[in-house]
């Protein structure tokens, strides 16, 4: 094999300056942007495995060919959940953390958006779909783990996430974090690291809780939702 064909670089070098920008500040410009940015010039290869991953995931075949995606919710409908159920949980949740705007998003037209301004050609429609409803039921699955909306809790989650669904924006997430510890601010190793590893820990020994349709079990109380899935906040160490 030539040298030639051995320094040729695999990921786009443009790219790759995006990338770094999300290292420098990840919270100027979000792993979000950084997702789908990337399938302009995504390898062949990398996509393919993504998909494949997506597909070995038990579950994942009666999800995708339901593809339910939710209208939003709001806080009106949530107030009518008793105390100690999931609504009444995701409620609190969301005016705790000021996240009302969030409650209010349609993230299936601004996918849609993105898609026809040509963005997204490269992204399989399964992928498309699972990161549109992955939004949709992030702040639901913070309420059944017990993670915060802090940062050390953000990245928790997003090691649960990753442990039961090895999915490129989670990957991203990782990739982005590391390298921010690592080249700006390692006061940090010790945080995001017990962090990530409690969350993929607490995603290993649970059951999958992407597809479910969580706006049914509003009115469910929390306890029972974490024995159905085995969701044991006190096994692991909360952020």
């Amino acid at each position: 094999m030539s040298a030639a064909t051995i320094s040729e670089p695999i990921v786009d070098r443009e790219f790759a300056l995006k990338f770094l920008r999300a290292v420098d500040r990840p919270f100027d410009y979000g792993v979000y942007f950084l997702f789908h940015d990337w399938w302009a010039e995504a390898p062949d290869e990398a996509i393919e495995a993504y998909m494949r991953e997506l597909n070995s995931t038990p579950g994942v075949e009666e999800f995708l060919a339901e593809r339910y995606l939710a209208d939003p919710i709001s806080l009106d409908d949530l107030r009518a959940c008793a105390p100690g159920t999931l609504g009444d949980g995701y409620r609190s949740f969301i005016v705790d953390n000021g996240l009302e705007a969030n409650l209010a998003t349609n993230y299936r037209d601004f996918n849609a958006g993105l898609s026809a301004k040509g963005t997204l050609d490269r992204l399989p429609d399964d992928l498309s779909f699972t990161i549109v409803r992955g939004f949709q039921i992030h702040d639901f699955l913070h309420v059944l783990t017990g993670f915060s909306s802090q940062p050390a809790g953000e990245l928790a989650q997003a090691g649960f996430h990753y442990a039961q669904l090895r999915f490129p924006y989670h990957a991203f997430r990782f990739a982005v974090t590391t390298a921010h510890v690592a080249f700006v601010k390692p006061e940090y190793i010790t945080m995001s690291m017990d962090a990530m590893c409690a969350g993929w820990a607490m995603g290993r020994a649970a059951e999958n809780l992407h597809f479910t349709r969580w706006e049914d079990e509003l009115h469910t109380p929390l306890t029972e939702l974490r024995e159905r899935f085995g969701i044991d906040p006190t096994r692991f160490d909360t952020f």
